[in-house]
């Protein structure tokens, strides 16, 4: 039996913050909302709640700052983020510093229930739920089980599948796991074969075909990926891996409509390893085993700051760097236990971090890059301009004039 929740809802959008109040009420917690960021950090220092939901972007006291003081809480208070879309780079900067997840607006009360499910405590009468486990698979905590309910249910049928998901977190295991419960369910043997889409080997005539990374192919090959899916035996269940966001990369036409509709027949999300933190412990440990057998090692031990320091991770290359650690740490020891080598170095995409860094400047040059680039989108018409930046006239024309595009 799960207990209540006490969650603050830190937004500055009035009317946003008071409806997700209002139906997370519904479940049963105590939800209450601030509407400014410096009122939020005064009411976390004053009476800490469980969970912080925050909107990132707030003036003149942003949602970062609203996160780093609900972290420095001792025990530091569980927080997710919300961010607008192409704000990602931003939400990934507060994972780094310990959001527990964050959500792109706008936000549906489902979505964050979802996220809350796994913070909820128990009642100290209930029996402890059992780990979810098949195989290799590990599914401690709500995202996993999701991901392994979705492959049971995906399994007894051959539709083609599209496994998205960033890149390390599991999409090859998740799509033999898939082809393992089919077989249960058929209760036959089948080939499991993976071929490279850019070399175009040999095809099998049964089982299950996985086809790595799709939505890298460049659109020759795409094209012909969708030629030679024509001629696949009516026997084989083709799996297909790609990122996270397919959808998207087909809207920016880096991704064939054609070959996504063809393969995203059933689409599953495989969570990174950050959303799977239940996981992580039994994972690493599990690493542990296969490596000291394999390498004929001792079986190092895992302390209770070892733990924690795995579970405060942000793990940006997912299950494959988790197992990198575990076959380091037996290679080497205690010294292999390395984390901040990744840990502290900078996500794609991010500026270098270093002496003389000047934020403010580096936020004006992104600034007016985009400017610069709405200009020349609509031709040099600031009305277009405005509404491709969803900003009103007057402020559009202090920026323009404040970076000397004016005359532009």
């Amino acid at each position: 039996m799960s207990t209540a929740l006490r969650i603050l809802v830190v937004d500055d959008n009035r009317s946003s913050a008071d409806a997700l109040c209002k139906l997370l009420r519904k479940q049963g917690d105590s939800v209450d909302a601030v509407y400014d960021g410096a009122t939020a950090i005064q009411r976390i220092q004053a009476s800490p709640p469980d969970v912080v939901l925050t909107d990132l972007k707030m003036e003149p006291v942003d949602g970062m700052a609203v996160l780093h003081a609900a972290r420095s809480q001792t025990p530091p208070i569980e927080t997710i983020v919300f961010t607008a879309y192409g704000a990602v780079d931003v939400a990934v900067r507060a994972m780094h510093i310990g959001a527990r997840d964050f959500l792109t607006k706008p936000v549906t009360v489902d979505q964050v229930s979802a996220r809350l499910r796994a913070l909820r405590p128990t009642s100290p009468t209930a029996p402890p739920e059992e780990p979810e486990q098949l195989g290799e698979f590990v599914a401690r905590g709500e995202e996993s089980r999701g991901l392994l309910d979705t492959l049971r249910r995906a399994a007894g049928v051959p539709s083609p599948v599209w496994l998205g998901g960033e890149l390390g977190s599991g999409r090859t295991f998740a799509a033999r796991t898939l082809h393992r419960l089919g077989d249960e369910e058929r209760a036959t043997q089948t080939p499991f074969t993976v071929v490279s889409p850019r070399t175009m080997g040999a095809w099998p005539s049964e089982g299950t075909l996985v086809l790595p990374n799709v939505d890298a192919l460049d659109e020759g090959q795409q094209l012909e990926l969708v030629r030679r899916l024509e001629s696949l035996a009516s026997e084989v269940r083709v799996i297909a891996t790609a990122g996270a966001n397919g959808r998207q990369q087909v809207a920016a036409g880096t991704l064939r409509p054609e070959l996504y509709y063809r393969l995203a027949v059933v689409v599953i999300r495989v969570p990174p390893l950050r959303r799977r933190r239940e996981d992580i412990v039994a994972l690493f440990e599990r690493a542990l085993d296969h490596f000291a057998e394999q390498y004929r090692r001792d079986r190092p031990e895992m302390s209770t700051a070892d733990q924690e320091r795995l579970l405060s991770h942000f793990w940006p290359g997912n299950i494959r760097e988790l197992r990198n650690l575990a076959e380091r740490t037996v290679v080497l020891g205690p010294e292999g236990f390395n984390l901040e080598v990744i840990h502290h170095s900078a996500m794609p995409g991010m500026p270098k971090l270093e002496e003389g860094f000047s934020l403010s400047q580096h936020l004006e040059n992104v600034e007016r890059s985009i400017l610069e680039e709405a200009l020349r989108q609509s031709d040099g018409d600031r009305t277009a301009a405005g509404r491709l930046l969803g900003v009103e006239r007057n402020t559009l024309r202090y920026k323009l004039n404040k970076y000397g595009l004016l005359g532009k």
